[in-house]
């Protein structure tokens, strides 16, 4: 029998395999099982596996809630979880059910706490069968922030943290910021907010609700946040959308397409590529692509086999990308089309001449911080010599005359277009409602798709 050795076989996933395992998240359903495993560190790895896997067939993850009550807020808390226990199906941990398993430990000695120990008896308190496939609802533990830092630690991390408080008063707060005293049951407030910021959701009250009210209140909150409706990098949850974003931005200077570009990298968790800055990198690389760039020039095989080195990269696969400055033909479309990870989003950023001239003829950068500043605005900002204005007239006319038709017709249907003429917050909220939005035709049959809006 021969013998092989492993570390030589090689590890490099097959191109032609990336569109299809995204197609079924097949890939992005790997990555969360291994950060899964990673972050839990289970006895039986199998065993959480399954876990993981029965929970991704129904496509949600089990609610694990931590409850914080703001100090002086006289609510029913055993009344709230017992309905939310009805709402989610999860278990309830409390402080007093992890005291009972921390003083029947065998490292347990009377008369001294010891964190680490109860965040450890915590932990296998919510991987004991079923609460990982039900979920867990958390209150009145943990009570300070050391306390919380050692459950993070240990993996016991939320999917919601739900702060319970009274409306914010509109007067200015008291002058008192001191702590008031507290017992061994009594939570740490403002430090346990600081540790699940990550998590945060606040819930404000009124003393008119009942107790019905303040169930609706946190049900809808827990949705909400399970369902990515919270700040950035949470759009990926929407349904229908891929697991991965690769969007092209395409329009003329001075559209915005760069400020969008940026944008859009931030809320998704993106990695930006602006071709200029991609083909400076790669001329300047000791590789066989930089080579070629520095002893033959450009050429649209060679833009493209640097767009296809570069879109496959780990960061790229793994995050998505948003790209400006390429394609700028119908023979660049179509060898970025043919890649292993073509793009599945098109965004045409419509701006006139007249208002893209507007828009630059100001425009210029600091050399000190190397970013955009407005002519005059101080002494360092000077106008940037691939920005003069016989340059910008022939990108424009180049842009408008040949390049906006191709690039229409190379993209088709599934293009989407935008007015670039409004206001920097409008303009980006269609471009990430188009980016998450399902596709409105089929590709195949050149149709609009049915119960799909095409506004």
């Amino acid at each position: 029998m021969t013998e092989t050795d492993s570390t030589k076989r090689p590890l490099l996933m097959p191109e032609k395999f990336l569109p299809h395992l995204e197609k079924f998240r097949v890939y992005q359903m790997m990555k969360d099982m291994v950060r899964n495993i990673v972050i839990h560190l289970p006895k039986d790895h199998l065993k959480q596996m399954k876990i993981f896997a029965t929970r991704h067939i129904h496509t949600s993850e089990a609610s694990r809630i931590v409850l914080l009550i703001e100090p002086g807020l006289d609510i029913d808390v055993y009344g709230l979880a017992k309905h939310l226990i009805k709402d989610f199906g999860c278990f309830v941990i409390t402080r007093r059910c992890v005291m009972d398993r921390y003083e029947k430990h065998d490292d347990y000695e009377p008369g001294c706490v010891n964190i680490s120990l109860m965040s450890e008896v915590t932990k296998a308190l919510t991987q004991r069968d079923p609460v990982p496939q039900a979920g867990w609802l958390m209150f009145d533990h943990p009570c300070t922030l050391r306390e919380a830092r050692y459950l993070q630690q240990d993996g016991v991390l939320p999917t919601v943290t739900l702060v319970l408080m009274a409306t914010p008063p509109t007067a200015p707060p008291a002058p008192c910021n001191h702590t008031p005293p507290r017992n061994f049951f009594e939570q740490d407030f403002e430090g346990l907010k600081y540790a699940y910021k990550a998590t945060l959701k606040e819930v404000h009250l009124t003393p008119e609700d009942s107790l019905d009210a303040i169930q609706t209140k946190c049900f809808n909150a827990i949705r909400a946040f399970n369902a990515g409706h919270q700040g950035p990098k949470q759009g990926m949850c929407a349904i229908g959308a891929p697991s991965v974003y690769r969007v092209l931005l395409l329009g003329p200077r001075g559209s915005g397409r760069s400020s969008q570009a940026v944008a859009l990298a931030k809320h998704f968790g993106l990695v930006f590529l602006h071709f200029d800055a991609l083909h400076r990198e790669y001329a300047a690389k000791d590789n066989e692509i930089g080579e070629r760039i520095r002893k033959y020039g450009t050429s649209i095989s060679l833009r493209g086999d640097m767009i296809k080195d570069r879109l496959l990269k780990k960061d790229c696969i793994d995050h998505g990308w948003v790209m400006i400055g390429y394609p700028t033909n119908g023979h660049d479309f179509e060898i970025l089309d043919a890649s292993p990870t073509p793009p599945n989003r098109i965004l045409f950023l419509n701006l006139d001449l007249e208002t893209c001239r507007l828009r630059t003829q100001n425009e210029g950068f600091d050399t000190c911080t190397g970013k955009k500043a407005q002519m005059g605005s101080g002494p360092n900002v000077i106008r940037h010599p691939d920005h003069d204005e016989v340059r910008r007239e022939y990108e424009w006319d180049l842009f408008f005359t040949e390049q906006l038709a191709e690039l229409r017709a190379s993209a088709g249907l599934t293009a989407v277009e935008i007015d670039g003429s409004e206001p920097f917050d409008k303009v980006q909220v269609k471009v990430q409602a188009a980016v998450i939005a399902a596709p409105h035709f089929d590709i195949e049959c050149c149709s609009q798709l049915r119960n799909v809006c095409g506004e």
